[in-house]
């Protein structure tokens, strides 16, 4: 796990989060990709380890996200991710994934944008993704985390899409992560 990526829930959700299944499609909705202009600009989150800054962009019909992490004591460090939304019914989705490393895995997350300067988080269960891999509502494979039980969801995003229409309120926690306050311009 990349130490730069322990910050906060949302950067653990970014990549490095041990209790999130891991993805190796976005979830797409049934319209194709389209970017929620809702998120772009300048977020900033605070905790008792550090701080979390991230600039979202429209890239194309996908968003990129510039995330910097500062922790006590320590040198801010930034990293990209490509990012998808999913707008499904009346909830939205977040995929990220590393567009440097090839093959990366996806991590899903939902999110609300509750006003336009409030961002909050929600985590996937991961053991639920487990398990639905296990009763075989989805197709998945033994995951490379190390984490014994841990599977990676090889859906594809069609397949995704379905299932969270089907079991998205026991697919993410009811709780909120993170929540991130828009930065005003300037």
């Amino acid at each position: 796990m990349p130490s730069a990526i322990k910050l906060t829930l949302l950067a653990a959700l970014m990549l490095a989060c041990s209790a999130c299944a891991r993805f190796e499609n976005p979830i797409v909705a049934e319209n194709g990709q389209r970017f929620d202009d809702r998120l772009a600009g300048r977020w900033h989150a605070e905790g008792k380890e550090g701080t979390v800054d991230m600039e979202i962009r429209r890239a194309g019909e996908e968003g990129l996200v510039v995330m910097t992490t500062t922790e006590a004591g320590q040198e801010p460090k930034s990293e990209d991710f490509r990012l998808v939304t999913a707008r499904l019914e009346r909830q939205t989705f977040a995929s990220v994934t590393d567009p440097a490393k090839e093959g990366a895995n996806w991590v899903l997350f939902r999110y609300d944008v509750v006003s336009p300067d409030l961002l909050i988080i929600y985590v996937d269960k991961g053991e639920a993704w487990d398990d639905a891999v296990k009763n075989e509502l989805l197709p998945g494979k033994a995951d490379e985390s190390g984490i014994e039980g841990s599977k990676t969801v090889t859906a594809s995003s069609e397949q995704l899409r379905e299932f969270v229409l089907g079991y998205g309120s026991v697919s993410f926690d009811d709780q909120p992560a993170v929540e991130f306050r828009r930065v005003p311009p300037g």
